[in-house]
């Protein structure tokens, strides 16, 4: 494969990884005078839940879409082989 197919697949797979992640939270403590204060950042991820569920269910259409046309290829429609003839019939 060249360079660039494999950037893309890295690319993508790197998307795809970035959606199943999780929010991130983050503490921090900050020192003001002779207190601590401890603050609590939060993260939303990138890409809406809704846009999610979307992204999965059109994988999963295509993803049976290429598997449906390997199954008419394979099992559905086999070419036929073999040589077929009457059997004699006794009069």
């Amino acid at each position: 494969m060249k360079l660039k197919t494999k950037l893309i697949y890295i690319a993508l797979l790197a998307v795809i990884l970035a959606l199943c992640m999780e929010e991130v939270e983050g503490r921090r403590k900050v020192l003001r005078g002779r207190k601590t204060l401890t603050r609590t950042y939060l993260r939303a991820l990138a890409i809406p839940a809704y846009a999610i569920v979307i992204l999965i269910g059109i994988g999963q259409i295509i993803l049976g879409g290429i598997l449906y046309v390997v199954m008419r290829k394979l099992i559905i429609e086999p070419p036929l082989s073999g040589n077929y003839s009457v059997a004699p019939t006794e009069a």
